[in-house]
């Protein structure tokens, strides 16, 4: 039972969420104001914040991207473009423009030179820190173009930090960029100086051993086969050549690691996978097939059974490059792995070459080892020549190498220079920063619409925080869902508008007597109000609740104290009254009596001095300003209460009460406290009981229809006491009744009245 009550209580209709809100109308309304007043007072007191911006075009025709050699960058604009917009978040470019920032002749107006409020001054760190804060770098989807905003507090401020930090941006890519091809083009003039003097030595040596010997030159055939020799060697120090050129190559990206940062360089030169690992060592293998390939097609030892030249050297490109592409997706995931990111940003396109380099590395090592193979296949055909034909043939292989080798290396350092002298620069300024016209916030618009939202989402959200924690019965279809029978609603006392209905009734009562019952016994002193109304709803669905059998004997109950049981048994025995019933309200709270307080009596004589023997009958009647009311105060406090109601003597007295009066009211205390209720309730023809709206708690009135029903106490329902109408959303009772009974008086009246009021006062 305990289950299917408490799933019934989580089932919330779209109703009951309206007037969970319409009951938090005060809470949402006063969080509102708060929050709107301190966004008000935050937009219009907040310093104006300006935004300039510039955008810059990354082209990727760098010395990063391109090699002498003509290999293609492992990477693509998607990285670089990330790596570029990471480096002008970097703290190294803060630097750079702090230190533009503090030698320009604008330094004095700038905010971040300015001692701060406490007098110090910022440190640098703090200066990169706020430019950092500040500033922001997006990427224009589809494009190569990178915007930069950055904000301060003046427009002039603002525009002239974005161009610095634009400005230093470009700056320190050049020199970035420069860096990689001035090493390379070092190494190829030490190179081609060393490749000039050995080739020179090698002419002179073969001129020498002609001329001592006597030897012109070589037969057709022997010139054939040390050709194929010497383009064989030629090739092998060629790629030996390339290779040096990579390992200079990489010992230059490990240098400019090591600036940035020490730590990382070891860690960087060992950055592999094994998908990526198995991937160089097939690429290896397949360009030194094609090397191969290349060799026998040229020395005519091709099976000519087999596919056509063009084909077969298509098939080994298409193999390489599709090994190509592979590492190029590999290295594209380890560039924007956790490795190389923040702090290492700076790092992450020298990452990209460092990882082109050592795949290129092992391809040309794959390839020396391929034709290492095929000289010593020439070298062993030489062997078998005379001795001065080999001997002759040696020098011209070497001279010829040499030779090959010289152009070869005189053509790429030229190629080299042409390759500096354009690397200049990869980022242009598109646009400069110019002075804002407005500030970009506070944004008052926005402010404010975001005040209402959260205004509204905080009062809501309290009022649903206060209502999951409050256990108590609110509304009707709560105590129909405990299993009572609703007899009524009673709204609640407006005490404001009782006290101008009671002007005229004070007048033919004592003073202290009207004030002692003017806010309880709103059925005698104000009939018409809508109060009254509900407690003669009440009396009616009393009397309809058994439609058999009559009901004489009625006790009145509640869950807990102050829950306005007494207030309610009392206006309901002058409806009774007011009928023309004869009508009994006894008081048979022996412990906290309230009753002769409403009716202002004395208790000293009652149902307690009656059941000692200590008073007759006749005399424990008190009469009330209704002739058809009687009341029967509790008497003497007895030690005992619980006894003296359960006894014979009471039942004897009840039955007294039932032959003098048509209808006998009983007061009795909470049902929970004690058990005078419980015991009470046995003897009496019906029980219904008082629940207050927003004070009794459910678990409350839970434990009182249990002990109700485990004593088989005649229960009719319940009231629910001091419903606050106009905050139940959907409530329709107090409205109609109003209207219906005052007609077309409504404001008009109470405006006649008030100034009927003022008049007398005057």
């Amino acid at each position: 039972m305990f289950e299917e009550d408490q799933q019934q209580e989580n089932q919330l209709t779209f109703n009951d969420y309206l007037r969970i809100i319409y009951r938090g109308k005060l809470i949402i309304l006063v969080t509102f104001f708060v929050i709107m007043t301190a966004t008000v007072i935050y937009t219009f007191t907040a310093a104006p914040s300006y935004e300039s911006r510039t955008t810059l075009l990354i082209e990727s025709t760098g010395a990063m991207e391109r090699s002498i050699f003509d290999v293609s960058y492992f990477g693509n604009q998607t990285t670089l473009l990330a790596n570029q917009m990471e480096i002008l978040k970097s703290r190294s470019l803060g630097e750079r423009v702090i230190k533009r920032l503090d030698l320009s002749e604008v330094r004095d107006s700038l905010t971040i030179f300015r001692p701060l409020d406490d007098g110090s001054v910022r440190s640098l760190r703090s200066m990169v820190g706020w430019l950092q804060e500040n500033l922001e770098v997006n990427e224009i989807k589809n494009t190569d173009i990178i915007e930069l905003k950055f904000q301060a507090g003046t427009p002039f401020e603002s525009a002239f930090i974005t161009n610095v930090i634009s400005e230093e941006f470009q700056l320190f890519n050049s020199e970035a960029n420069r860096v990689e091809i001035s090493d390379l083009r070092v190494f190829l003039e030490k190179q081609l100086d060393k490749k000039g003097q050995e080739l020179q030595l090698a002419e002179e040596n073969l001129r020498e051993f002609q001329e001592r010997e006597n030897v012109a030159d070589l037969s057709d055939e022997t010139a054939q086969l040390v050709n194929r020799l010497a383009e064989a060697e030629a090739m092998q120090e060629q790629a030996q050549v390339e290779l040096d050129s990579y390992q200079e190559r990489k010992q230059s990206l490990m240098k400019q690691i090591q600036e940035r940062k020490i730590s990382l360089a070891k860690d960087l030169s060992e950055i592999s996978t094994p998908y990526l690992t198995s991937l160089q060592n097939t690429l290896a293998e397949a360009v030194a097939e094609r090397t191969k390939f290349l060799i026998a097609v040229q020395s005519s030892i091709a099976n000519p059974n087999k596919l056509s030249y063009e084909s077969q050297l298509a098939a080994y490109d298409e193999k390489i490059d599709a090994l190509r592409q592979k590492l190029e997706e590999e290295s594209g995931k380890i560039n924007v792995s956790s490795m190389v990111r923040d702090p290492f940003a700076l790092s992450q396109d020298l990452v990209s070459n460092l990882l082109e380099t050592e795949t290129h590395l092992k391809s040309l090592t794959a390839k020396i080892a391929a034709l290492k193979e095929i000289v010593t296949d020439y070298e062993n055909k030489l062997r078998n020549l005379p001795e001065k034909t080999l001997q002759l043939a040696r020098l011209e292989r070497r001279r010829k190498v040499l030779e090959e080798i010289f152009v070869m290396m005189t053509s790429k350092l030229e190629e080299t220079k042409i390759q500096e002298a354009g690397q200049s620069k990869n980022v242009s300024i598109i646009d400069e920063a110019i002075e804002p016209v407005a500030p970009v916030s506070p944004n008052k618009k926005m402010n404010f619409a975001l005040g209402a939202l959260i205004g509204l989402g905080l009062g809501i959200g309290l009022t649903f925080l206060k209502e999951y924690f409050d256990n108590s019965i609110k509304s009707i279809d709560e105590v129909e869902k405990y299993g009572f029978n609703l007899l009524g609603t009673i709204p609640t006392i407006e005490r404001d508008r009782l006290e101008r209905k009671l002007e005229s009734k004070w007048e033919s009562l004592e003073f202290d007597e009207g004030r002692k019952i003017e806010s309880r016994l709103i059925t005698h002193l104000d009939p018409k109000s809508p109060i009254s109304e509900a407690y003669r709803t009440l009396r009616t669905n009393i009397q309809f609740s058994k439609v058999e059998n009559s009901l004489k004997t009625i006790l009145v109950t509640s869950s807990g104290p102050k829950e306005g049981k007494s207030t309610t048994v009392a206006n309901l025995a002058i409806t009774f009254a007011q009928m023309g019933s004869r009508v009994l309200l006894v008081d048979t709270d022996l412990r906290r009596p309230v009753i002769h307080s409403i009716f202002g009596l004395e208790k000293d004589i009652g149902v307690t001095n009656y059941m000692m023997g200590a008073s007759p009958y006749e005399q424990i009647f008190k009469k009330t300003f209704l002739e058809n009311l009687k009341v029967v105060t509790s008497g003497i406090l007895p030690p005992n209460p619980s006894e003296l109601l359960g006894s014979q003597k009471m039942e004897q007295l009840i039955e007294k009460f039932k032959k003098d009066f048509e209808i006998i009211l009983f007061d009795s205390p909470p049902v929970i406290a004690v058990t005078d209720a419980a015991i009470l309730s046995t003897k009496l023809d019906a029980t219904f009981v008082v629940i207050s709206a927003g004070h009794t708690n459910r678990d409350a009135v839970r434990r009182a229809k249990s002990l109700l029903d485990n004593v088989n106490a005649r229960l009719i329902g319940a009231l629910l006491n001091n419903v606050n109408v106009q905050s139940n959303y959907g409530s329709t009772y107090y409205y109609y009744y109003y209207h219906y009974y005052y007609g077309n008086e409504g404001k008009a009246g109470r405006k006649k009245r008030r100034r009927e009021k003022n008049k007398r006062a005057y």
